[in-house]
């Protein structure tokens, strides 16, 4: 079974979403990686600027250092298969933008509390990649219809997109952990 490669949210840490991986699937092997900028007490996977919007520069250039990690891991057998990203919030917004560049070095991605790494842009062609968006009705850090938008991005881009959206804010739900789960089970990864 593929790794899930765990990619945790701004202000937060590599610790951060292994209890969520755990209720998953408590037999899966994940790496937890730690963002490398220092944000709001923790950490995230790229800058935002002072309006909270994406430095789209830094995202770029953080986006290329984690696709060489993540070819390096593989190369030296650290990840012994293609990786499942699960990515929250800013690092789900990393997530989306390393299939945005490097679509081949994933076997399918968790985007949870997603924003499109680049809204105008077309992305690769990205056939049958399985592809799990979950996102908040009440969420207050993004803006009504984020979630669709990176959904139709992918969904052009010829991915398998499964959407749900939760009655809640951007918080984990309680009812997640089984949602990735089943929907891993599905796709048989």
């Amino acid at each position: 079974m593929p790794p899930l490669l765990l990619l945790h949210g701004s202000g937060m840490n590599e610790t951060s979403l292994i209890p969520f991986a755990d209720a998953v699937a408590p037999q899966r092997p994940y790496m937890a990686l730690r963002g490398g900028i220092e944000w709001e007490g923790g950490f995230a996977f790229f800058r935002r600027n002072p309006d909270r919007s994406l430095d789209h520069t830094d995202l770029d250039r953080q986006t290329e250092h984690l696709c060489h990690f993540i070819e390096r891991a593989m190369e030296r057998t650290l990840l012994a298969r293609l990786p499942v990203l699960l990515g929250f919030s800013n690092g789900a917004i990393m997530a989306a933008s390393l299939l945005r560049h490097i679509p081949p070095i994933v076997s399918a991605a968790i985007l949870l509390r997603p924003l499109s790494p680049a809204p105008d842009a077309d992305l690769p062609l990205l056939t049958a990649l399985p592809i799990l968006i979950i996102s908040g009705e009440y969420d207050q850090r993004r803006t009504p219809g984020d979630a669709d938008l990176v959904s139709q991005q992918f969904t052009k881009a010829g991915a398998d997109v499964s959407d749900h959206k939760l009655p809640i804010g951007h918080d984990l739900h309680p009812d997640e952990p089984k949602i990735v789960r089943d929907w891993l089970i599905r796709k048989g990864l």
